[in-house]
């Protein structure tokens, strides 16, 4: 087949497979990605993440150097739903509620599944057809935890741009997207990189109650609640605690307040149960999450994002969340786990938020 008719009916099979957007761009590395990266290293606004190294950033500029048999990259964007909003935290039955981040609350069929597998899987079978068109045809994917500048490459390959807080915003689905490539030994014309861009919008700026969004397109990740609730480990800064809110794994809220994303959102997921029984929802239960056992963490969050927390890096945010959440009826779930959690920093984040709703 004529590359540029593959490239066409790749772009749909990615389609047909659930992505909103495919592009392809050149290997040649991405010199002025791995620059922002390694300034933020240096800037010490990575620090808390080892993972994000050095050379790790060096190897994911420059695929092409790793993969010298690979002529381009195909970049990928999925769609997930953003959360409906909610007015207040409480329920009338008394549940206290706080929030996931709505990428968390990915499923598949019905099923909350880790979006880095469900993409990895659809990653898969995009090359599985590709190589029915193309024989001999060599592919590497790259999601998320992979070493890939994968923003740099949906922004080179046309299928969006990076807003202001950071995050590739896409004609598809605005920002709410998670991003995915993959190098292939053939070479498929490239798209042009977009030329959109935010203008003077700066909606997402003072979106952000902890001041992590430092300047348009920088984030000092060592602020950001998404950070906090998921990377960090260990006892979260007092002075930042009141600024996370009811978030107990990630946070939206720079994606809330863009103008673009009002327009270009999938629909909003409901706001749903709020007991957490068959894994993440948007507005979940705090004071169920804050007292789950070990074994109950695992069987409700195996297989999904908010796994990543631990049962007691979630525990955390959930004391710190009913602190903030400003609802007395906390009290007894909080002096439990002040009490009787086996993790001290638990304990600790529960008698802070004991402090704050009594004063």
């Amino acid at each position: 087949m004529e590359m540029a008719a593959l490239k066409a009916a790749l772009s749909d099979q990615a389609r047909r497979l659930g992505f909103a957007a495919c592009g392809v761009t050149s290997v040649r590395p991405f010199t002025e990605a791995r620059g922002r990266a390694l300034a933020a290293i240096d800037a010490g606004r990575m620090d808390g993440m080892p993972w994000y190294t050095r050379d790790r950033v060096e190897a994911s500029a420059d695929i092409g150097g790793r993969y010298p048999w690979a002529r381009c990259i195909v970049a990928l964007a999925w769609p997930y739903h953003p959360a409906s909003a909610q007015t207040s935290s409480g329920d009338t039955d008394g549940t206290i509620r706080g929030r996931f981040s709505a990428y968390a609350c990915t499923e598949d069929g019905g099923d909350a599944v880790d979006y880095h597998d469900l993409l990895a899987q659809r990653c898969d079978a995009l090359v599985d057809w590709l190589g029915g068109k193309t024989e001999g045809v060599r592919a590497k994917r790259f999601v998320d935890h992979g070493w890939a500048l994968d923003r740099a490459i949906a922004e080179r390959a046309g299928i969006g741009f990076a807003g202001k807080h950071a995050s590739v915003i896409t004609l598809a689905a605005g920002s709410y997207v998670l991003l995915a490539a993959i190098a292939l030994s053939i070479a498929l014309p490239v798209d042009a990189p977009s030329q959109r861009g935010c203008g003077r919008c700066t909606a997402c700026l003072p979106s952000c109650p902890t001041g992590a969004i430092v300047a348009p397109g920088v984030i000092d990740a060592r602020r950001c609640i998404s950070y906090l609730t998921i990377e960090h480990r260990g006892s979260i800064p007092n002075e930042l605690r009141p600024m996370m809110g009811t978030w107990a794994f990630g946070c939206d809220l720079c994606q809330e307040a863009c103008p673009i994303n009002h327009r270009l959102a999938p629909l909003p997921l409901a706001v749903g149960a709020a007991t957490t029984a068959r894994g993440p929802v948007p507005h979940p239960d705090l004071a169920e999450c804050l007292e789950l056992t070990d074994a109950e963490f695992t069987a409700r969050f195996r297989g999904t994002a908010v796994s990543r927390t631990g049962r007691a890096g979630l525990a955390r945010n959930c004391a710190i969340a009913l602190g903030n959440a400003g609802d007395r009826a906390a009290l007894p779930a909080l002096q439990r786990s002040a009490e009787l959690d086996p993790d001290a920093v638990v304990r600790e984040a529960a008698r802070w938020g004991i402090a704050q709703l009594t004063g």
